[in-house]
């Protein structure tokens, strides 16, 4: 027996469609698919969204960029966000990659190896990871320039929480830097930008945790279902234990059920005796610690042995579930197991 991890493609082109129309007629909405495709299989996702009309794509580095170049047409756009260095250079030359620049030094070296090949440049608006700085921009003026430049991007820190003032600022700042740039395309928003508003959405959009049903909006739909497989059922008496430390004493008789499925598989220890999984609408809390192959539930007040739970589906969404873990749906999704038989439905 072995835990299921079903993904709904349908659900992940309508997510595009949602976010597509929210962006405007003269955004181009384009698809992020790194981490491979947030661990999801971006073998089986590219194509889908070049389909349904996503036609540039991001990814992290460069390797995962010549990944997905055997998965969709040639005439498409894949942006390498980590940025670039001289071991890139094969790569880009034989592959239709455009690299982020984040740095004079990345700058400077793909100037050295591409002097007519397409770049991208992320500018550094308020988050301090990766992009220029105001001062980097200054000095580097020239060279910039000589680049066959692309898109200009940059990155907000706080978009998740709309009313955070940081968000207007970040904007602000990326209008006056990129006005010295009139002609290239432009783009701030992923996911949660595209929500804020038409005025942060420019010529490019980046959704990436939204097309696979990671964000509280009333217009995406879930796209995941796990269950997890039930190898054993037995009873607690009353002062028996269950799992590693013994954590969970019953008070009562308990009826419990032993599943396959553990934080091996992404499933997080910190959910111990506080998560559920559901038998249909029946919440079933899990008891004792989550090891690393094994949870134990609470199945007492179900009329059936059950041969299955469901941890993530319409009773439990991803949202759900990292609000109950204390985390974001990015980490979930990105730490589901490798140990899962994966379906789609298209």
């Amino acid at each position: 027996m072995i835990a299921t991890l079903q993904i709904n493609l349908t659900n992940i082109k309508h997510n595009w469609s949602y976010l597509n129309k929210l962006s405007g007629k003269d955004t181009q909405t384009s698809a992020v698919l790194k981490a491979n495709a947030y661990g999801l299989g971006v073998r089986e996702i590219a194509p889908i969204l070049w389909e349904v009309g996503a036609k540039s794509f991001f990814v992290a580095t460069v390797e995962e960029a010549v990944e997905l170049t055997k998965y969709l047409p040639k005439k498409s756009t894949i942006y390498a966000l980590n940025g670039y260095d001289d071991r890139h250079k094969t790569a880009v030359d034989s592959h239709c990659i455009i690299p982020v620049l984040n740095s004079p030094s990345q700058l400077s070296s793909f100037l050295n190896n591409h002097s007519r090949k397409k770049a991208c440049l992320q500018i550094d608006v308020g988050m301090r990871r990766l992009g220029f700085q105001t001062n980097e921009l200054k000095q580097c003026h020239q060279l910039i320039k000589s680049l066959n430049l692309d898109l200009i991007i940059g990155h907000l820190s706080c978009a998740d929480d709309a009313h955070n003032p940081s968000n207007n600022i970040s904007l602000q700042y990326f209008k006056e830097k990129t006005s010295h740039f009139p002609n290239v395309k432009r783009s701030i928003s992923a996911s949660h930008g595209i929500l804020l508003g038409q005025k942060y959405n420019f010529d490019v959009t980046r959704p990436g945790i939204a097309l696979y049903g990671g964000v509280r909006e009333k217009g995406l739909l879930d796209v995941i279902n796990i269950q997890l497989p039930v190898l054993q059922i037995h009873y607690l008496e009353p002062g028996e234990g269950v799992g590693y430390g013994l954590s969970y004493i019953a008070k009562d008789k308990k009826k419990v059920a032993t599943l396959f499925g553990g934080y091996a598989d992404g499933i997080m220890r910190n959910l111990s005796q506080n998560g559920f999984l559901y038998y249909g609408k029946d919440p079933c809390p899990i008891l004792g610690r989550i090891s690393m192959d094994l949870i134990t539930v609470d199945i007492t007040h179900l009329r059936v042995n059950p041969d299955k739970l469901t941890l993530l589906g319409k009773q439990q969404t991803i949202n759900d579930l990292a609000d109950k873990a204390g985390t974001i749906t990015h980490e979930i999704l990105t730490n589901i197991g490798s140990r899962f038989s994966k379906s789609y439905i298209n």
